[in-house]
């Protein structure tokens, strides 16, 4: 049987609350395996708890689509967005807030929904947070995307506000890669 990358897609979404033991792995290993794809239990050189799965051939992250496997090791993306707000008075605020994924410590594993754009993808994953985290979808960046800068003016009394909107990405350890094979 060949394998299907929409019809793993299609099996991991149908599964709620904590699938299997609850093991990142474990839902995407049935996945792939479900779907016609070959084990990671084969394509992994010393196969075990810690180690950091083979799921098929590498491919780039441009070449990703849905179904693909990915090994995350040290994985952390931050994303932080900078608000200035300049009243007409000189008076204003600024705010800053940041939000960091993390997944792998060492390693994490997890299925390719869709492509969103360049470096940005949709997943499904368990396991996050570690040992409690169940079925879930989530965007996520593989690289850091371009940091973005917005600026809006708005009249007010005495002339006009300035907002300005700063978004900018780190991310840190690794992402593999994976096309699964046929079983």
């Amino acid at each position: 049987m060949a394998y299907n990358g929409p019809n793993a897609v299609a099996f991991a979404q149908r599964q709620s609350g904590r699938y299997g033991d609850g093991e990142c792995w474990t839902l995407v290993e049935d996945t792939i395996v479900g779907a016609g794809g070959k084990s990671s239990r084969v394509l992994t050189p010393n196969f075990g708890p810690l180690s950091s799965y083979v799921w098929g051939t590498v491919v780039t992250q441009a070449a990703l689509q849905p179904g693909d496997a990915l090994q995350f090791t040290r994985y952390s993306w931050t994303q932080t967005v900078t608000t200035a707000v300049n009243n007409p008075d000189g008076s204003g605020t600024d705010d800053s807030r940041t939000e960091t994924q993390t997944r792998g410590a060492p390693n994490h594993s997890a299925l390719v929904v869709r492509v969103l754009n360049s470096g940005l993808v949709e997943v499904i994953e368990q396991n996050i947070p570690t040992r409690t985290g169940q079925v879930q979808t989530i965007a996520l960046a593989l690289t850091a995307l371009p940091d973005s800068t917005t600026t809006t003016t708005t009249p007010v009394a005495g002339g006009n506000r300035v907002t300005v909107t700063t978004v900018t990405h780190s991310v840190t350890g690794t992402v593999a890669c994976y096309r699964p094979i046929n079983a």
